[in-house]
């Protein structure tokens, strides 16, 4: 275990997390390789990434930021041996993570009119509903919450923000389902469906996922690690 305080020094600074995190990080990469293509593309990503244009720079690059030869090469291929350990480990459970975390990547947009008397919101349903009156106007008109600055305009909202008798209606319905009246504590609701965005697994959000899960597990590996040993300077 390394010197205590190294660690104090290390935390003065803010930086213990990181360097902890990142020696975890180094060890489960180690026995990841990278054939010649993937070291020159994970090269020229890195030079592209630093705006570094030849050989020249790159070296410049490297002394500027106080790196041995071993060091820059560790960074060059880094991010690529990462990629490669989430595609080895994390695949398999993208699936189920994905779906997990749906409602708090899809987002809505809907309109909403809220009043306390029932009475009220009745005549408002049948007004949009049958007198076809505009929905939006109305809502400026009569809603008494912070929706009747932007004419009932909710949203986008990731649908965990959503209250959840809302969340189920707008789930549940097509876009510009007019829902009869309900209540939501001791108001009474009128929604109306404009636009729901179905967020989707593309490898973009797939590279997202895994680095997620990647970092979850050297988090609890942090912990299991090095707990004890933090403890006597942190307590």
């Amino acid at each position: 275990m390394e010197d205590i305080n190294f660690f104090k020094k290390l935390s003065k600074y803010g930086l213990l997390k990181e360097y902890l995190k990142s020696k975890i990080l180094e060890d489960k990469i180690k026995n990841i390789k990278l054939n010649e293509e993937e070291i020159s593309n994970s090269k020229e990503s890195y030079m592209e990434f630093f705006s570094l244009n030849d050989e020249k720079s790159l070296e410049n690059h490297r002394i500027l930021n106080l790196m041995s030869h071993e060091n820059l090469s560790y960074k060059i291929t880094l991010y690529s041996k990462v990629q490669k350990y989430c595609d080895i480990h994390y695949s398999k459970y993208i699936g189920k993570n994905f779906y997990n975390q749906k409602e708090k990547i899809d987002s809505v947009k809907y309109s909403l009119i809220r009043v306390k008397e029932y009475g009220l919101i009745k005549e408002i349903y049948h007004r949009i509903k049958d007198d076809k009156d505009d929905f939006n106007q109305i809502a400026k008109n009569y809603s008494i919450g912070i929706e009747k600055q932007t004419s009932g305009i909710i949203g986008p909202l990731s649908l965990d923000k959503v209250h959840p008798k809302v969340k189920d209606k707008l789930k549940k319905c097509y876009l510009k389902f007019l829902h009869k009246p309900f209540k939501v504590n001791d108001d009474w609701i009128l929604i109306k469906l404009e636009e729901y965005f179905d967020s989707k697994l593309d490898q973009n959000y797939i590279k997202k996922l895994k680095s997620e899960l990647l970092d979850k597990d050297i988090e609890k590996e942090l912990l299991s690690i090095y707990g004890e040993e933090l403890k006597s300077f942190f307590i």
